[in-house]
């Protein structure tokens, strides 16, 4: 299988910095997906103005797989009309939605993220870190 070229060749390390950074909770529905069992649970990362290529931290968030395909759905279905969407977020654009969304998601799940880190020690802490990086997939 071919290497999508339009994504960041470290794509695998930055969607699972996105995934840990809001402690694999999805940032539409709030589910937990760290262990999913099923495939519509598995956490996902989506570029919020669906260019792959664009892969500022401002424009990645975590979605559960059943939430990222209802995303993906109506974002291409008004893809000409991103500004005046309105069908999945009432009363306001997509763009400005999932912006909403991502600051919403990251300040209620990505702060706790944060908190763990903060309770551990340095030395438990770069073992984490080091484990993290040995078991990042090639």
């Amino acid at each position: 299988m071919a290497i999508d070229q339009r994504y960041h060749p470290e794509w695998d390390t930055v969607s699972r910095y996105v995934r840990e950074l809001f402690d694999f909770y999805c940032a539409r529905c709030g589910k937990d997906c760290r262990n999913s069992k099923n495939a519509e649970s598995v956490l996902q990362v989506h570029h919020i103005d669906e260019n792959p290529g664009n892969n500022d931290l401002e424009n990645l968030i975590p979605l559960c797989a059943a939430c990222h395909l209802k995303i993906e759905k109506e974002a291409r279905l008004h893809a000409p009309y991103n500004e005046t969407q309105l069908e999945l977020f009432e009363n306001q654009s997509y763009m400005q939605q999932m912006k909403n969304m991502r600051q919403s998601a990251l300040e209620k799940y990505g702060l706790g993220s944060k908190q763990k880190k903060a309770q551990i020690d340095k030395e438990t802490y770069e073992i984490k870190e080091l484990e993290w990086e040995i078991n990042e997939p090639s």
